[in-house]
């Protein structure tokens, strides 16, 4: 259920979803991908013409920049600057799930919409914050960058190319989801040192935990009570938690993943939407029309005669 748009598939690396080879012409962006490791995976110093972040949702792997070795983990950002060659390798005992974006943060820096000088001056800022020259590559902290990047790709999906109208909305929401990164990822930056002492880290490690096992869960979904007995919470303290790492709440953040992987199956050749429905746990295929209309915006079927568009 890969979707891929530019990208070529790499050795021991695997595409979940990707927009590479500038998937939009009005901004300054090079690609925004997810992709899973496995333990072979090594890649040769390359570089990018762009800032590139990466994140690492789950797993371990070692990235080379400046001469140094850094093993970045759960919840860490890394800043590769633009056209500095950097590799990377997996760790062979705990292969990651990332994310990354390319874009130049300094040209993005003029939000589309931002009237108000002093809005603009604070995303500007926020932008510039993580912008060369980057004494510390690795921010710690940065749990929940994820929904942020699904958000992305989702909108990127969505692009509409033949009405002028809809596509400029879906331009200024690209650039407000990328400022909304940059800005969350300055913030971790500068929150570092309280986040190593933080109550929160036991919670977030069990996050993170449950994240990877929820995503073996997307076929049989589990109820709110199953997710907080295997956090080892009470329900109302599981909820309060993963709202706060994670910004959506628990069932929301589910929905959200399963009518993702059911966007990516139903272009799939072959593909049913009754099919895809059952697949992921939905009971009929009307109640999943509902449920993939609320999320995306259109039907199923839209979604596939439009190309995931």
């Amino acid at each position: 259920m890969t979707r891929e748009h530019g990208a070529q598939p790499e050795s021991g690396f695997r595409f979940l979803h990707a927009h590479h080879g500038r998937p939009l012409p009005e901004l300054p962006l090079d690609h925004v991908d997810e992709a899973i490791c496995d333990a072979t995976h090594v890649r040769e110093p390359h570089s990018h013409a762009t800032l590139e972040l990466l994140y690492v949702l789950s797993g371990r792997m070692i990235r080379t920049a400046g001469g140094k070795r850094t093993v970045i983990g759960p919840g860490d950002f890394f800043i590769n600057p633009p056209r500095e060659a950097h590799g990377a390798a997996a760790d062979p005992a705990d292969p990651p799930h990332l994310f990354a974006i390319g874009v130049d943060p300094v040209a993005l820096a003029a939000p589309v919409f931002a009237r108000d000088v002093d809005l603009a001056a604070a995303q500007a800022s926020a932008l510039v914050e993580i912008d060369p020259p980057f004494e510390r590559r690795a921010i710690h902290g940065g749990q929940g960058a994820e929904v942020i990047y699904r958000r992305l790709l989702a909108e990127l999906d969505r692009i509409e190319a033949a009405d002028p109208r809809r596509r400029a909305l879906g331009v200024a929401q690209v650039q407000a989801l990328i400022v909304e990164l940059f800005v969350f990822a300055a913030r971790c930056s500068l929150a570092e040192p309280a986040v190593a002492v933080s109550a929160h880290a036991p919670e977030r490690d069990v996050l993170r935990r449950l994240i990877g096992w929820l995503e073996g869960r997307l076929a049989d979904p589990p109820s709110l009570a199953e997710m907080a007995a295997r956090a080892g919470l009470s329900t109302a303290h599981f909820t309060v938690v993963f709202r706060r790492e994670m910004g959506v709440t628990p069932l929301e953040y589910l929905t959200q993943r399963r009518i993702d992987a059911a966007g990516r199956a139903l272009l799939e050749p072959g593909a049913t939407i009754t099919r895809v429905a059952h697949a992921l746990g939905f009971s009929t295929s009307q109640y999943f029309s509902l449920v993939f209309r609320k999320v995306k915006g259109c039907t199923p079927r839209d979604w596939r005669l439009r190309g995931g568009r």
